[in-house]
């Protein structure tokens, strides 16, 4: 075969890349125009009567079906039905949006998350060149304080974490956050009475692999069930008194 006939059928890369950059534009024009059309006055009623808050537990409900099919090692195919889902709640908020005259729509959007990705990773984007994951943890905390306009080291190292979290999951982003601020060492050998983890995190239980700690946790639920105490409250109770410690000394 010469090389016209092998050109032809093996394109440059550039080519494919040009090509998949088409053809995801042109997939997402559909999908946009689709579900703009269904919450549009005269497309579906159910959609046209849903709001920013009627659509939250949908979030949650999509989010955790995606998250479930990864856990589950699903087919790639059904993984990227659950991805769709999620796609799927994010065009539906941004045509509400559109719909209602509040500002913004789906371009909007996109437009400024590519802004704000673009800032805050100068060391891929300007020339700051490579960064390790340590020196990018902090300086994210320093990129997020210039946007906001604040001075350096103003923000809380807990600053953004939602409260409506869920409460297992707030807990992990807490103590994660403290401990890259470099207020608490989770994986501390040794601790003092003093350390607010010290009741929480033993040596015994840093070295569990993760069903031990899923059995640990469990064990606990097992048990906030008995006493009857509700161990969503308890956590959460138990995160304010951590943050509280550790932030301002509170007992």
């Amino acid at each position: 075969m010469d090389s016209a006939s092998d050109d032809a059928e093996n394109p440059p890369t550039e080519l494919h890349a040009e090509g998949a950059e088409d053809r995801t534009a042109a997939a997402l024009a559909r999908v946009v125009e689709t579900v703009r059309t269904m919450v549009q006055p005269g497309g579906c009623a159910w959609h046209e009567a849903q709001t920013h808050e009627s659509l939250t537990r949908f979030l949650v409900e999509e989010t955790a079906e995606f998250i479930d099919a990864i856990e589950r090692d699903l087919p790639a195919g059904e993984t990227r039905d659950e991805l769709g889902d999620v796609l799927y709640q994010v065009l539906f908020h941004a045509a509400i949006a559109e719909r209602d005259g509040e500002g913004y729509d789906l371009a909007a959007v996109a437009d400024a998350l590519n802004e704000k990705l673009i800032a805050r990773h100068p060391h891929v984007f300007g020339d700051r060149g490579y960064l390790s994951v340590d020196e990018l943890h902090a300086e994210w905390e320093r990129l997020k304080e210039d946007a906001a306009g604040e001075d350096r080291g103003s923000r809380s190292p807990l600053d953004g974490i939602p409260a409506g979290m869920p409460s297992l999951a707030r807990a992990a982003k807490v103590v994660d956050r403290l401990r890259r601020a470099g207020l608490i060492n989770p994986s501390a050998a040794e601790r003092s009475h003093e350390d607010p983890l010290a009741a929480v995190i033993g040596p015994d239980e840093q070295r569990l692999a993760e069903f031990g700690i899923g059995d640990a946790m469990l064990a606990l639920v097992t048990r906030a069930n008995a006493a009857d105490v509700d161990p969503d409250r308890a956590l959460r109770l138990a995160v304010d008194r951590l943050s509280a410690r550790v932030l301002h000394g509170e007992s």
